[in-house]
């Protein structure tokens, strides 16, 4: 059974209504620069698809190394350590989005000094 809703004029069909899966709601517009707030306060999942940021761990299980970002034209990469727990996850994995943005996050304690190097020797960072 279907049902017609009437609204100022004009007629939609319920059950269109219904079938249509919800769509996440777009805090930047397309082509938009995120914030610093943006990438902070965002829930996490949101900002990874908006972004088109894509997590994965890496096998590197060195006591220095907390993770790093790989930007290619159409997807960031953020790569974490497999030590991390889930909120030194969350922060790294946003901190490292800042830093692929080249978002300002200044001043950040000695620790967070980030080192930008090719990935591929004789190729730009």
């Amino acid at each position: 059974m279907s049902t017609t809703v009437s609204t100022r004029g004009s007629e939609t069909n319920t059950a269109t209504l219904l079938s249509k899966p919800a769509q996440p709601q777009l805090r930047l517009l397309p082509g938009d620069r995120p914030t610093v707030d943006y990438v902070f306060d965002t829930p996490l999942a949101e900002m990874l698809a908006e972004l088109n940021v894509e997590v994965v761990t890496s096998e590197i299980a060195d006591a220095g190394f907390f993770g790093c970002v790989v930007v290619r034209q159409d997807r960031t990469f953020v790569m974490l350590s497999p030590n991390l727990n889930e909120f030194e996850a969350d922060f790294f994995t946003r901190y490292l989005t800042a830093q692929a943005y080249r978002l300002d996050m200044s001043p950040l304690p000695t620790p967070f000094d980030v080192e930008v190097a090719p990935l591929l020797e004789g190729v730009p960072a």
